[in-house]
């Protein structure tokens, strides 16, 4: 019997509660608090938003779970190589593989049978999402009006198929092959967000929902890349072609440039869409920009520590890198903005979707 501890690595209970918390932003985000207050008739109709939030959580928090398990099957050889993953329990012997697979395999079916059961409850809420998503008060601007329900039990078992076969069957295996791995990473990994909204009854193809997952691929890009620059000696060592450590340090600090002027600018292009409503939270969300581009500029000089071949690190223009991480303070400051710019984001805009209710 796999202990807690184990479990607890295998499954990465810190990404899945992030994940679960992107997946619940999505769906408040079409369907602001207090549900019976929103949905009115429409819930009394059959549609349960209570409950199709709870099926979507646990399935996206299930589904998130189910490819960590298998990606620590996949790269367990590599695990047994980074300190920070050596310690998990399939390098360390504590769990066999087949036992982590099959693990997965549970919480995949699990995960499926939830995001089934949330998708047929947003089928019947999105009868009552006309002039309730974001953009319906500005004045002049219609709703789409679907031909037929945008979403559907089946559609969210089949997106929660694809990201799985997207995250396991490309992003990891490519990850030992090239430094741009992520790009299809990225893609998967901004889905959560996206499926709180269709469980919510809202339209995939909606413009609001297409740019916001615009801007979360955008992030998640940097995000990583600077996070592997913390251990880039090691990934070195292990083979891993990420950035920091295969492209010079150059090189690298212009594509993380690139990454965050694009993160940015998406973000300042926020309040010219019909989305925001409250004058002070766009006056926020500019504000949120411009400091992303103040953090672009950091970033211009980030990652300029280089190392030779057996990871010897040099003294950088930013300062003296940190002999544990070789992270600058500038690498520091731009990490640290980066993690925050995402949940600052998340939490302003639905601010602006609860206002109104208050």
């Amino acid at each position: 019997m796999p202990r807690l501890h184990d479990l607890r690595l295998l499954l990465r209970l810190n990404v899945t509660l992030m994940v679960g918390a992107a997946t619940a932003f999505g769906f408040l985000l079409a369907v602001p608090l207090p549900f019976a207050r929103t949905f009115g008739d429409a819930g009394q109709a059959g549609g349960n938003p209570a409950l199709a939030f709870v099926w979507v959580v646990a399935g996206a928090m299930l589904l998130a779970a189910a490819c960590s398990a298998w990606n620590q099957v996949q790269e367990r050889d590599i695990d047994a190589l980074l300190p920070r993953t050596a310690v998990r329990p399939l390098p360390t012997g504590r769990m066999m593989p087949w036992v982590a697979a099959g693990i997965g395999a549970l919480l995949f079916a699990a995960a499926l049978g939830c995001l089934h059961a949330a998708g047929e409850l947003g089928e019947v809420l999105a009868t009552g999402q006309a002039g309730n998503l974001p953009y319906d008060a500005v004045p002049g601007v219609a709703a789409p009006v679907p031909d037929s329900p945008p979403v559907s039990g089946l559609l969210l078992l089949l997106v929660g198929v694809g990201i799985a076969a997207v995250y396991n069957g490309v992003y990891t295996p490519l990850k030992r092959v090239t430094s741009f791995a992520l790009l299809p990473g990225a893609l998967v990994g901004a889905m959560p967000p996206l499926l709180g909204w269709m469980a919510a009854g809202g339209d995939p193809r909606d413009p609001v929902a297409i740019l916001l997952y615009g801007v979360y691929v955008l992030w998640q890009v940097p995000h990583f890349w600077l996070r592997a620059q913390r251990e880039r000696i090691h990934y070195a060592r292990a083979g891993l072609p990420v950035p920091p450590a295969q492209f010079a340090a150059a090189r690298y600090a212009r594509l993380l440039r690139v990454w965050c002027h694009a993160h940015a600018v998406a973000v300042l292009m926020l309040p010219v869409f019909p989305l925001l409503h409250a004058p002070l939270v766009r006056a926020g969300v500019v504000l949120l920009g411009v400091a992303l581009l103040g953090v672009s500029a950091l970033a211009r000089l980030a990652g300029g520590v280089t190392e030779d071949a057996v990871g010897v690190t040099a003294r950088a223009d930013a300062g003296q890198a940190s002999p544990c991480t070789g992270m600058t303070g500038r690498d520091v400051v731009v990490l640290r903005a980066a993690d925050a710019a995402m949940p600052a984001l998340m939490l302003l805009l639905l601010l602006d979707r609860m206002l109104p209710l208050f």
